[in-house]
């Protein structure tokens, strides 16, 4: 009985750890995986172990699913391009945008710029040109680059909460400690989104770039599959290419999605994994990369980009308050939901009065006379008595005659 009891935890154990080790998925091995089409052509490079069923979504938007690996080397099937018009929508073409126009006598902006939490699970990562070495443990030049995450955040109007915790060593174990890094934040912050700051390890022409006129180390969206929300975190995933290509197109290197990964993603409906350059890069460049990275989250949030200071109430950012189609991404908050609701409802109601009674005059007299009249008699005493009915007067001179 005691044997058995034995095995049956020993064998517990061996699932656990090795679906731990599926849920990992990176490599440590020095070598990094590099995806072909079918006719051989390298489509996509990552540090990330790949498997058959992980699938990319390319810089520009094609769509490729690994179906064989071999060695360093991952073969992939193209499925489709991506169209990223379907996870966007401008908001000056926006009905609900130009009802705003209308509504902002009325809806106060609520929730500012939203709030951010920001932290590393591997805290050892660093960048060799700038840092000297590629590890190096509790201090890795990941750190500065989310300070500057954070820095770039703040001075939109944004919240952040910034967690320095330390998660060595570079583990398979390390997603599990940190986990209780992003639970804590989650649950004393209660942030609209969470993002997990990495950097990859690929030569260096992966991630380099030049955008906006700066030289600058790209971004890599890295989705788990694994766990109940990876549809959820897919989608977010592509809303946030679609906001940057627009913004700052060729930022987003791609975004992979790991079959067999989860990254604590489940825990948090925008939940993020960035990849800031990879270890080859310099950090000055991964902290230009993510600085332009940073425009993109009010975007993302469905929040205007408010300026901080003195004079910041009441004001919108330059590019006014867009958002993305989405409902996987979250809700927006009770407070502007319910502004939303009562808004329509005035401008619908006006609307109503104005073609009904064909001036502005008219309509103004006849709500006047509703709300003098109609409405107070629903609010307050009924003034007159109930008319009896003739029914009523014959079923008492009955009841009379029977007495």
């Amino acid at each position: 009985m005691k044997s058995r009891l034995l095995v049956t935890i020993l064998v517990g154990l061996l699932l656990v750890t090795t679906n731990i080790l599926v849920l990992a998925n990176e490599r440590n091995d020095g070598s990094y995986s590099t995806i072909v089409d079918e006719g051989g052509n390298t489509v996509y490079m990552t540090g990330w172990r790949v498997q058959a069923g992980d699938q990319v979504i390319t810089e520009n938007n094609r769509r490729y699913e690994v179906v064989r690996v071999d060695g360093d080397t991952a073969h992939a099937k193209f499925i489709g391009e991506v169209n990223l018009s379907l996870y966007y929508q401008d908001a000056d073409k926006s009905v609900l945008a130009r009802l705003r126009g209308l509504l902002e006598p009325t809806i106060a902006r609520a929730e500012g710029g939203g709030k951010v939490a920001i932290y590393h699970t591997h805290s050892d990562e660093s960048y060799v040109p700038t840092d000297g070495k590629e590890s190096i443990l509790g201090a890795g030049g990941i750190y500065k680059v989310g300070a500057k995450f954070s820095e770039s955040l703040k001075s939109k109007g944004i919240n952040v909460a910034f967690s320095e915790a330390k998660h060595d060593p570079h583990d398979d174990m390390a997603y599990e400690r940190s986990r209780r890094t992003a639970l804590n934040l989650i649950k004393k912050e209660q942030p609209d989104a969470v993002f997990d700051l990495h950097r990859d390890a690929v030569p260096p022409q992966v991630y380099k770039g030049n955008i906006d006129g700066q030289d600058v180390s790209k971004i890599q969206l890295v989705v788990g599959k694994y766990g109940p929300t990876g549809k959820q975190i897919e989608d977010y995933a592509i809303q946030i290419k679609a906001a940057s290509d627009k913004k700052h197109p060729g930022l987003v290197k791609g975004i992979f999605f790991a079959k067999g990964g989860d990254y604590n993603q489940d825990l948090h409906p925008r939940s993020m994994l960035l990849e800031v350059g990879a270890h080859t890069n310099d950090r000055e460049s991964a902290e230009k990369g993510i600085a332009l990275f940073s425009d993109v989250v009010p975007t993302v949030l469905g929040k205007s980009s408010a300026p901080t200071g003195p004079n910041a109430a009441g004001t919108t950012g330059a590019d006014g308050n867009t958002g993305l189609g989405s409902a996987a991404g979250g809700a927006s908050g009770a407070t502007k939901s319910m502004g939303w609701i009562v808004g329509l409802l005035i401008v619908g109601t006006a609307a109503f009065l104005f073609l009904s009674t064909g001036s502005m005059k008219e309509a103004g007299a006849k709500l006047k006379n509703f709300a003098s009249t109609e409405f107070a008699n629903f609010l307050g005493p009924k003034t007159r008595k109930r008319r009896k009915n003739p029914s009523d007067s014959e079923q008492s001179e009955k009841q009379d005659d029977n007495k």
